[in-house]
């Protein structure tokens, strides 16, 4: 048996390196957690400035009392009433799937902006899947869950080959293939997926292709297996970019392609798989929003969702990190549920929520400029 004493200068030394470690966490947490407080407090300012969550007789603070009190019980403090949480897990899986699709393709250096339009073929491929193919569950959902990425990463892998063979900036097409994507939602619903009302919906899936959920006794909502799915999805994601060697050259490419290039990366290959990979993690979402939520049935409205370009601003608020992306999702589920709230409760209207989440976002790239982060971890730096 072999004894290993460890001296006072290896415990120093060991405890200066886990501090040094925490700082670097908390440093790298203040800006997210700065810029929702601050973007928070503004909106509710705003929304009191402008007369709304105030009874009569009420000032401007007791008007943020009341909007706050609002937010606080019918999104935050939850009690006995689970249906508040489960409706922010509903709408946070969508935000982490389409979160994960943006961070993968950042993090190569692919500035993947084509989220929504993989969004939207991906649920055309599921509804397209569950409406045409009667068969069993076992064997109609994968196929619906395969279909929808499938249907996403091609879309991804267009703008990655344009890219290459073309030099069309991935920025630019993949921008302007969610408009193509757009467009082919109404084509689809007007054609081969149009419902028997006439109305530019498709029909309702069949339970074979409708995700199981889990409903609590006397509940009316409930989680579906996509909640799952999605978070084994983010433990996959982050698997394969810390432990793998796709993982590390896909980083090693992110960081500086041309030094990846001359390691021996191929640099073309690399962009290609992660672009498809982001394409395919947002088709996902796409198909898991078709058959997860209910009345399971693909409408025209969807196109209008916004959930594409909202995952790039959770990508960016959890700094591309599987774990910040996950906290980011989940904040942006339960800021869902309290617009929702103060919509019914106060009359706020529900577009402030888009405003928060772009105040939020732009606060998040002021809080994050190189100079501004180097001062902010200037200043949690310990003297020597």
């Amino acid at each position: 048996m072999r004894v290993v004493i460890v001296g006072p200068a290896g415990i120093h030394a060991g405890m200066e390196q886990n501090s040094r470690r925490w700082r670097r966490f908390f440093a790298s947490s203040l800006p997210p957690l700065l810029a929702v407080a601050l973007c928070l407090s503004v909106t509710l300012m705003l929304l009191a400035a402008m007369g709304y969550g105030a009874k009569p007789g009420q000032g401007r603070a007791a008007a943020m009392g009341n909007m706050a009190g609002i937010v606080w019980n019918k999104a935050m403090s939850h009690g006995n009433n689970y249906r508040v949480w489960f409706k922010s897990l509903l709408a946070a899986t969508p935000l982490l799937l389409t979160g994960l699709a943006a961070a993968v393709a950042f993090r190569a250096g692919v500035l993947n902006i084509g989220g929504e339009g993989q969004f939207l073929v991906g649920a055309i491929a599921a509804t397209a899947v569950g409406i045409f193919w009667h068969q069993s569950a076992w064997i109609v959902l994968p196929a619906l869950i395969l279909a929808s990425m499938a249907a996403g990463a091609v879309l991804a892998a267009i703008a990655s080959l344009l890219d290459r063979w073309r030099n069309v900036p991935v920025v630019l097409s993949t921008l302007l293939l969610n408009f193509v994507a757009m467009r082919l939602v109404k084509i689809v619903l007007v054609g081969p997926l149009q419902g028997h009302g006439g109305q530019p919906a498709s029909d309702v899936l069949p339970m074979a292709a409708c995700l199981p959920q889990w409903i609590p006794q006397g509940g009316a909502l409930g989680l579906h297996l996509g909640c799952a799915l999605a978070l084994a999805a983010a433990i996959a994601v982050g698997a394969i970019l810390r432990w793998t060697g796709f993982g590390f050259r896909l980083r090693m490419v992110g960081e500086n392609p041309v030094a990846a290039r001359f390691a021996g990366v191929r640099v073309g290959r690399v962009a290609f798989a992660s672009l498809s990979l982001s394409g395919a993690l947002a088709g996902l979402a796409g198909g898991i929003q078709i058959s997860g939520i209910v009345p399971n049935q693909f409408v025209l409205s969807m196109r209008d969702s916004g959930l594409g370009f909202a995952g790039i601003a959770v990508a960016l608020l959890g700094r591309l990190r599987v774990g910040g992306v996950i906290a980011a999702a989940l904040f942006f589920g339960i800021l869902h549920t309290a617009f929702d709230a103060l919509a019914n409760e106060a009359g706020v209207p529900f577009v402030a929520n888009q405003a928060a989440q772009g105040g939020i976002l732009i606060a998040m790239l002021i809080l994050t400029h190189p100079l501004g982060l180097a001062r902010l971890r200037r200043r949690f730096r310990w003297r020597s």
